[in-house]
């Protein structure tokens, strides 16, 4: 087996059909993030705008049936991801650019085209791009290429190699960002969409559909993952993986490849892509603690057996721990991997210490470090 990285409204709306009203004019209403051109009229503090009008935004059909009064509205799945997909492309791009001398002449043989492709997302209206790292790493001459043919030259703004997450600016305003899902709503079995730009830039904003196998899936990286069977291939990597409301629910990063695999893909969940953006708005980088310890996961952990094991420390600047004690909880979190330690970080750093609580001997003993 092998991986590879892969390059509302509050309130309600009522039918008006053969109505006659009186009523202040002037609200606008988005449904999924689009206006709608209907008027819309607000009468006692509620706003009412046609239903057609409503049902057409999200790519449903509206039957009236004048004899007995009644509006009919059919929306299939299919739908859905018909209109999901459409709203959302306008905020996905490609990336591409040209590999730096040294990345060639390092590796040259991972190499077999000149440039470099991948997908990105657009995050903020003044050109605020979000990408994975290993897509802009090592590039330049980095251009933006939007759904329309649209291209702007991008510059690399923040990059994590850890997290694998890179935000790209480029000179446009205007644009349509993506709406970010909440955090921990997503669900085994719930429907998800890849955007991106498979294979080559011929193949821009394609859409491939599939379900959520895993949430907090470990796969022997530094973070945890979400799991689906969507179909990602080389220049899906940074483009985003979205919910049936056009959420955006990941990035998608990492596949795994072989002969006897089929439909692992990986993403780098919306808790990831919320920390790592914060960090780099308050400090321009991933902010990660130095304690001065190394330790090594167990073998249960590293092939996936679930264990209460903690993390065995393999050597140690603090006096405080020592060589074979057992990091079990890291800021009242407990712990058994890399990813975990990583995500009891992410959820609980306050930048300048961590409390350690660890066994020795049968014994168990907290301390905490202060952090370089």
């Amino acid at each position: 087996m092998q991986f590879k990285r892969i390059v509302a409204l509050s309130t309600v709306l009522f039918c008006m059909i053969g109505a006659d009203v009186s009523a202040e004019q002037g609200a606008k209403v988005y449904v999924n993030g689009q206006m709608l051109n209907s008027e819309a009229y607000i009468i006692n503090d509620r706003v009412y705008v046609p239903l057609r009008a409503v049902s057409e935004s999200m790519g449903a059909r509206v039957n009236w049936d004048n004899s007995s009064r009644s509006a009919y509205v059919e929306q299939t799945e299919e739908d859905i991801i018909v209109n999901t997909v459409a709203q959302t492309s306008q905020s996905v791009v490609a990336i591409v650019g040209n590999y730096k001398s040294e990345y060639l002449s390092k590796d040259a043989q991972n190499y077999n085209e000149l440039y470099a492709h991948g997908a990105g997302v657009v995050i903020k209206s003044n050109g605020t791009i979000l990408t994975n790292a290993h897509v802009v790493e090592g590039i330049q001459n980095l251009t933006v290429i939007f759904g329309n043919g649209d291209s702007y030259s991008g510059v690399v703004q923040y990059m994590d190699t850890v997290s694998d997450l890179a935000v790209v600016k480029i000179n446009k305003l205007g644009l349509k960002p993506i709406s970010f899902a909440e955090e921990g709503s997503l669900k085994v079995g719930q429907t998800v969409v890849a955007i991106g730009t498979p294979l080559s830039v011929n193949h821009i904003n394609s859409a491939s559909k599939g379900i959520v196998s895993g949430v907090g899936v470990n796969i022997g990286q530094h973070y945890l993952f979400t799991q689906s069977d969507v179909a990602i291939n080389g220049g899906n990597s940074g483009g985003p993986l979205i919910n049936t409301r056009g959420e955006l629910v990941g990035i998608n990063s990492i596949k795994y490849v072989g002969s006897d695999i089929e439909g692992m893909s990986f993403s780098i969940p919306v808790d990831t892509v919320n920390y790592v953006l914060s960090s780099f708005e308050k400090y321009g980088k991933v902010i990660k603690p130095d304690t001065g310890i190394t330790f090594t996961e167990s073998w249960e952990s590293k092939i996936g057996v679930p264990t209460k094991k903690g993390l065995s420390v393999t050597a140690s600047k603090n006096a405080q721990i020592l060589p074979g004690d057992m990091i079990t909880h890291v800021n009242q979190y407990e712990v058994h991997s890399i990813a975990d330690y990583n995500e009891a970080i992410k959820k609980s750093f306050n930048g300048y210490s961590v409390t350690l609580t660890f066994s020795r001997g049968g014994v168990v003993s907290v301390c905490e470090i202060t952090t370089n």
